[in-house]
């Protein structure tokens, strides 16, 4: 078990390292640095750093504070992820990306990783047909087993002139033997605004709709 004092030194050396990596202008440009505050009295950190590679490769740590209104801290925790991410195709009718993401955290030792793949054609100049598959493993380094692995597939034919997606979607897990899928419509009311008709389990008898209507804004 990684304590929390040694978790924070180790955070520290790695953003040390990162500052002080060689040709400093082209440094700052691979450099990720994101805090966001999270909640009342919290804080979170994204560190890591681009790899000059084609595609998309990056890697680092998430750090997160925590603190009661009195001031003191009350959890540091660190997770060490990764990305690596490959875009085929973009000038052509058929677009092709591939994704890899691993999270782990030392403290507990549990770690996910996630493979997916989309492919994006245009049928006509009406019509998008975008197809998607994905599996995502959860294991614990300290237990040496993985609990979990879920298989998803999805597709989705959307019509360009009237914003309208017809969207399906099946999950499979390891870990409860359950199989899921849903059905539904999507409709882009404006450029910020979504009107969603889904229906879970449409093959069941316990199937459930619902109908749900997104807006987004930024602040």
């Amino acid at each position: 078990m990684i304590t929390m004092s040694r978790t924070a030194l180790a955070a520290a050396c790695y953003a040390l390292v990162a500052f002080s990596l060689p040709h400093a202008a082209q440094a700052e440009d691979r450099l990720i640095w994101q805090p966001t505050k999270s909640g009342e009295n919290g804080m979170h950190l994204r560190m890591g750093i681009k790899l000059p590679v084609e595609g998309e490769a990056s890697a680092g740590a998430d750090v997160a504070v925590a603190a009661s209104r009195s001031g003191r801290v009350e959890d540091t925790p660190v997770d060490v992820w990764a990305r690596v991410a490959v875009r085929r195709g973009t000038s052509t009718a058929v677009v092709t990306s591939r994704t890899i993401d691993g999270v782990f955290d030392p403290r507990t030792g549990n770690g996910n990783l996630d493979v997916g793949m989309d492919r994006k054609r245009i049928l006509t100049e009406s019509f998008d047909l975008e197809r998607g598959r994905s599996v995502n493993v959860s294991c614990n380094a300290h237990l040496k087993r993985c609990d979990n692995v879920v298989l998803s597939q999805s597709a989705r034919l959307s019509a360009v002139a009237t914003g309208t997606a017809l969207v399906a979607e099946g999950n499979y897990s390891s870990a409860t033997l359950d199989f899921s899928n849903v059905v539904r419509v999507e409709q882009k009311v404006t450029r910020k605004m979504n009107v969603t008709a889904a229906l879970a389990a449409p093959f069941k008898n316990d199937r459930q709709a619902s109908l749900s209507l997104s807006y987004a804004f930024n602040w």
